[in-house]
């Protein structure tokens, strides 16, 4: 890392290599995740969750953003987030001032990230390679857009049959064996709403917690999220959140750039 004194949106962006690796990370715990579940049933609960993420299909975000490494070292900013579910995906970094420093886009299948500062546009199938070099999560931007909702992915809800373990914990595992993902769930007292995530996929774990504010029209959404790596966390916090009715493809497409900016397709 380099300059981190002096510039701040550089560091973030080198220091959020460092925070996922493939390496286990412990199982979040939560006081819901000890209270006895008499009332759930999985065909009503995957229901519920899939008509969530269809009320919160478009929506746009704002998020303070805490890294901390495993050396206690952090680094803040502010993060702007716009989704429209289940593969357009907008998320941007910006310092002080209100200026991108970092853009990662998706549509459909296919991730660019523009990092300022380096004056370089990655791109890549892999979006969990581009957001953990921007903001520190590997996941893909599928995985990551329903999770600031505090859901599962709709093709993680429809590819697996939820199972209920005897500590309360739901288990979501892929159906086919080919897809090695699987998603264990922390049901929050009401059973339905997650206080907690663990992710297991392609070799990589990660875990998030979610807290909520006890009022509001989004009271169902988290107001914060920890994601928890092997060697740090990053932690959000909810600014704003609006549900508008759709968004311009523009906005899942890079603005013009300039002819000093390089190019590097990550495979």
């Amino acid at each position: 890392m380099k300059c981190v004194e002096r510039f701040l949106p550089v560091a973030i962006f080198c220091a959020m290599s460092l925070f996922i690796s493939a390496c286990a990370v412990p199982r979040l715990t939560s006081k819901d995740h000890q209270e006895p579940v008499t009332f759930w049933t999985p065909d009503q609960w995957r229901q519920t969750m899939l008509e969530r993420l269809e009320r919160w299909r478009h929506f746009q975000a704002g998020y303070q953003a805490k890294w901390t490494d495993s050396l206690e070292r952090v680094w803040r900013a502010k993060i702007l987030v716009t989704a429209s579910l289940p593969d357009q995906l907008r998320v941007e970094i910006l310092n002080t001032w209100g200026q991108v420093q970092g853009l990662f886009l998706l549509k459909d299948s296919w991730a660019t990230l523009w990092v300022v500062p380096e004056k370089t546009v990655y791109t890549s199938t892999r979006h969990e390679a581009l957001l953990e070099k921007l903001v520190g999560i590997a996941l893909a931007g599928t995985e990551l857009a329903p999770a600031l909702l505090g859901l599962p992915s709709e093709k993680v809800l429809e590819g697996s049959l939820p199972r209920r373990l005897q500590d309360g914990t739901v288990v979501l595992a892929a159906k086919e064996s080919q897809h090695q993902w699987r998603r264990l769930l922390t049901l929050c007292s009401d059973q339905e709403r997650l206080c907690g995530m663990d992710f297991t996929e392609a070799g990589t774990s990660l875990s998030v917690l979610f807290r909520y504010e006890a009022q509001g029209n989004d009271r169902d959404i988290p107001s914060s999220l920890t994601f928890h790596g092997p060697t740090g966390l990053v932690e959000l916090t909810r600014t704003f959140l609006d549900r508008p009715a759709s968004f311009s493809p523009e906005n899942f497409e890079l603005p013009p750039l300039g002819q000093t900016v390089q190019v590097v397709e990550i495979p």
